[in-house]
């Protein structure tokens, strides 16, 4: 896949669909930063409130709370697809229980990881698991969409004090 947006902060330089997962290379803008803030996470809990509450392998706890306001955002960007994802399978299921299809039993359990290929260049691996691998690519979509919005705001904002 291309580039979604090469002048946005951040970009999608590869998503490449395996039998399980979807693996994207993200690729920083050089003046973007790397981690989170607080104020940051604030602005994306208001669209993406559960991903606090997500389980999250880390050196400080156990859940993305205890992460969340000083990680790298390719780590905030993996919560964000997982929690899209997760909104969007629950809206199918639903619209699927309203013409009486039974989805009781119908579990789904996404995970993920996130690790830097170059740090320095602002290179990231984003690895999440999907049920559906259209949803997956919908759920990175919106979720690469939000944060770019998010950090052309804060760059804008920067820019004017």
């Amino acid at each position: 896949m291309p580039p979604h947006n090469t002048a946005a902060p951040l970009s999608l330089s590869s998503l490449t669909v395996y039998a399980s997962r979807i693996q994207a290379e993200v690729q920083f803008a050089p003046d973007v930063p790397r981690m989170s803030s607080p104020e940051l996470i604030r602005q994306i809990l208001a669209k993406y409130p559960h991903i606090a509450d997500h389980a999250c392998v880390n050196e400080y706890g156990e859940r993305f709370a205890d992460v969340m306001n000083h990680t790298s955002l390719a780590h905030v960007l993996e919560h964000m697809v997982i929690d899209a994802q997760v909104r969007m399978t629950q809206q199918a299921l639903e619209q699927a229980a309203q013409q009486g299809i039974d989805v009781s039993q119908h579990k789904d359990t996404f995970v993920g990881t996130t690790e830097w290929i170059n740090k320095a260049a602002g290179v990231a691996r984003v690895q999440v698991s999907f049920a559906d691998d259209l949803v997956a690519l919908a759920a990175f979509r919106q979720a690469t969409d939000f944060l770019n919005d998010l950090l052309q705001a804060e760059t804008s904002e920067s820019a004017r004090s």
